[in-house]
């Protein structure tokens, strides 16, 4: 079990975003994005999105968030940690400097940045996709937020030692329900904050946060990390990419469906996957007791029968925790919402940085 929590920026308030003057590294994006072989309007587009991307980047730095994993261009990566450097977002967009050349910069469709974060409870791994323009009902501004648990890093453990640090969750139903509810409430605080910033940063409104617990049903027996399998194909940026250092992270969670079936657990309000990430459904609950859920044994998941619905296809969590029926109207309709006027200006507010104290 994982959680995985889904940020995104209402369609109707997205033109209340100030258009910021960029700071130097933007400005250099934002040159190579473009260089001025664009009509006017991709431009304006292409600089609403980077204006937007560099008050993300601010809200991050204000929580703390300065780990990048990744920096991918329209599916071309132009930075990719394979080492496990700490803060190196700097490095990430000296490289793009660098390496973007002119045959690419004629326009963006979509930048996406993958951050890795931590507390005392969960790992992170943080997905922002950017699209510049994007089709009716779609959110241009999405940000993934992947929570594994920390208590069960695996680092220089065997499976069998980690089943018995894992033991006491599926000693029974009740233990199992509020173990789940504890971690989950403290996912969404972690979420509720990142919101508040983007809220107060961003000075936008109408921001939505969705959370689902997920159970990953693997195929066959994950002895251990070396036998978990990747996904890179491409537009792959997940949990299961296999990013570096979240092997250890991630192992629990392949155990999982396997405690749950040998301890007669009832899983409940819970999305599955394949542990290749590939979605399998959502069930209200389901007793995990089926050998589908059993990694000693062979499972057709063709015939793992899940809902077509959920609640959280419909349900948002406003800043009370109340839940809200999201509905769709004729108002909140539109594309191209990073071509937020025609007014090619920018705010001279210094809210988020100036050149001056730019090291970039």
């Amino acid at each position: 079990m994982y959680f995985e929590g889904n940020i995104t920026i209402d369609p109707s308030q997205l033109t209340q975003i100030e258009k910021v003057k960029p700071t130097k590294a933007f400005k250099r994006m934002l040159h190579y994005l473009t260089m001025g072989n664009v009509s006017d309007k991709v431009e304006r587009e292409t600089f609403s999105a980077l204006s937007i991307l560099q008050q993300l980047n601010t809200v991050l730095f204000h929580s703390k968030i300065d780990n990048i994993v990744r920096l991918s261009h329209d599916g071309i990566d132009f930075y990719l940690d394979t080492q496990g450097k700490e803060g190196d977002l700097k490095e990430a967009f000296d490289v793009y400097d660098l390496e973007v050349d002119t045959s690419m910069s004629v326009y963006f469709k979509k930048l996406v940045m993958i951050m890795e974060h931590e507390d005392h409870n969960f790992k992170y791994l943080l997905e922002i996709d950017i699209n510049r323009t994007h089709d009716v009902g779609e959110y241009p501004i999405a940000i993934k937020i992947n929570g594994l648990l920390k208590q069960f890093n695996s680092k220089n453990k065997e499976r069998a030692t980690l089943e018995n640090d894992m033991k006491g969750i599926f000693q029974d139903q009740e233990k199992y329900n509020a173990f789940k509810l504890e971690k989950q409430q403290l996912f969404e605080a972690f979420l509720q904050e990142l919101k508040v910033n983007i809220k107060s940063l961003m000075k936008v409104d109408d921001v939505k946060l969705e959370i689902k617990s997920k159970i990953i049903v693997p195929a066959q027996k994950i002895a251990s990390t070396k036998d978990i399998r990747y996904k890179r194909e491409y537009g792959d940026y997940g949990i299961h990419y296999g990013y570096y250092g979240f092997d250890d992270y991630l192992f629990y969670s392949m155990m999982w469906s396997s405690m749950s079936h040998n301890n007669n657990i009832t899983i409940e309000d819970s999305f599955f996957e394949t542990d290749l990430g590939d979605d399998m459904g959502y069930m209200e609950s389901v007793d995990a007791s089926s050998d589908y859920f059993n990694d000693e044994v062979a499972s057709n998941f063709d015939d793992f029968n899940t809902e077509d619905s959920h609640p959280s296809d419909d349900v948002i969590i406003d800043d009370y925790g109340i839940e809200e029926v999201e509905t769709e109207t004729e108002e909140n309709k539109a594309t191209g919402w990073f071509d937020l006027s025609d007014n090619d200006t920018w705010s001279d507010a210094d809210d988020f940085g100036s050149d001056e104290d730019d090291d970039w």
